[in-house]
């Protein structure tokens, strides 16, 4: 079907969203002199919001304001306590709205962090994130109706093929499994019409690149009118980055981050001088160890979210988990004059490799591991071929036996891999890190892909 009648189509089913994405676009030009007021209006509504109708908010601020009056600027966010993900969990019936006209829908994060979270948003909310995350793509070529595909998803260990729902067909979107991707689906999806009509892509990074890397094994090109990508839900190392242009040509390739809790978004433009932050949706401030706010480039800081939008259960200063620093309050020369971000320090891991050919990136497991309740933290260690060692880390109540555990991931993950479990706590790197993908076996080799190429599987 022509882009056009997808387009039509979009504007019929999600108005909302395409409106919004209009005026972001709009607004790409607006600097700090108009984005301060923007968010200070918005917060000062927020906060007395909270403060009449979230239960938590009240308790939790009454040793540090004595009403909502006292915050009136973005510096003033400094005089509330922060927000983790343990108050989240513990807290989750008082942080929603008492309001009962508010239209709320349940989420869950993907734990990319290693700690999936439980919360609530808003139609409004969630249709703004789309905004958001259009106008980014649209900085890599993507433009309304035109065919795109998602190398990303849940879908790890059900087989080749990829169901496609009505929303897919009216977005004009076609989805790949980027945890479950091997020579036989690889070979179904570049042999589809569909594939070749592709204009843009949008994926995890590594899968992504891997999905590059089984192209070429397999003789294949890339869709001919292909016009960019963007990646998302982990770190692309410059490495990956550069590999990924060598693989699809000359096209834009921009990195994109996000949370979808907190209701932070950041997306690069063509430039690639930094993510330019969102502010519509969340306010962004980075913060010390003493929580106060960070405005010197290059200082790394704490991500702390406070949304702007999100009236079902808004988040005050949550602690994100992520790491990042301030590159640049300038406009870019790309037109964009958002602050910018530098290269983010978060979620990151390796990929499993398997004998079968099959590899397993990082952003699939965690949309799969945010379905198993009360889970603090996770992590998956290659030991051989087809060995993992999946650490689980319930905290001070084991929710799943040993058996439960093994059947979770064999049918949601696969039964072609040697599943050890253990619970107990994840283990960080020398820095602090976690790598909610550690792959040893590799590192034993010195190496981070296998040396045998894809096409020596088949």
């Amino acid at each position: 079907m022509h882009s056009i009648i997808h387009n039509v189509l979009m504007r019929l089913a999600v108005p909302t969203r395409l409106r919004l994405m209009t005026q972001v676009k709009a607004q790409q030009h607006w600097d700090s002199s108009k984005i301060q007021p923007y968010q200070e209006s918005r917060l000062r509504k927020m906060i007395r919001y909270c403060w009449n109708n979230v239960p938590f908010y009240r308790t939790h601020w009454q040793q540090h304001i004595a009403s909502p009056d006292a915050i009136q600027t973005l510096a003033d966010l400094q005089k509330l306590p922060l927000l983790t993900k343990a108050d989240v969990r513990m807290h989750y019936h008082s942080l929603m709205t008492t309001q009962s006209n508010v239209r709320v829908s349940q989420a869950r994060t993907g734990g990319s962090t290693g700690q999936p979270v439980l919360f609530a948003i808003t139609p409004f909310d969630e249709e703004l994130g789309w905004a958001l995350m259009y106008s980014g793509w649209y900085r890599a070529g993507y433009r309304i109706g035109h065919p795109f595909l998602v190398v990303g998803g849940e879908s790890i260990g059900v087989g080749t093929g990829d169901r496609r729902t009505w929303k897919d067909f009216v977005v004009n979107r076609w989805v790949t499994s980027g945890s479950n991707l091997s020579r036989e689906r690889v070979q179904l999806l570049a042999a589809s019409p569909a594939f070749k009509k592709i204009r843009f892509i949008y994926g995890y990074p590594n899968a992504v690149r891997e999905l590059g890397e089984w192209l070429v094994a397999l003789g294949s090109s890339p869709p001919p009118d292909l016009r960019g990508i963007v990646c998302t839900a982990e770190v692309m190392l410059p490495e990956v980055r550069q590999r990924i242009k060598q693989l699809y040509g000359s096209v834009p390739v921009l990195d994109q981050w996000g949370l979808n809790d907190g209701g932070l978004q950041a997306c690069e433009s063509t430039a690639e001088d930094g993510f330019h932050v969102g502010f519509q949706r969340s306010i962004l401030e980075i913060v010390d160890d003493a929580g106060q706010q960070i405005f010197t480039p290059q200082q790394t800081g704490r991500a702390i979210a406070t949304s702007l939008t999100n009236f079902a259960f808004p988040f005050i200063r949550y602690e994100t988990g992520d790491m990042v620093h301030w590159k640049s309050f300038e406009p870019s020369p790309s037109g964009v004059h958002w602050p910018r971000l530098g290269p983010i320090d978060g979620r990151t891991g390796d990929v499993i490799y398997l004998s079968n050919g099959r590899c397993i990136t990082m952003p699939g497991l965690t949309l799969v591991m945010r379905w198993i309740d009360r889970l603090w933290q996770y992590q998956f260690i290659q030991t051989g071929p087809d060995a993992v060692t999946v650490r689980l880390d319930f905290g001070t109540e084991k929710a799943l036996s040993e058996t439960e555990a093994l059947s979770f991931l064999q049918e949601k993950i696969g039964r072609d891999i040697n599943w050890t479990v253990l619970f107990a706590p994840v283990e960080f790197t020398l820095n602090g890190k976690l790598l909610v993908i550690r792959n040893d076996w590799l590192r034993q080799q010195n190496l981070t892909r296998p040396t045998v190429s894809p096409s020596a599987t088949a």
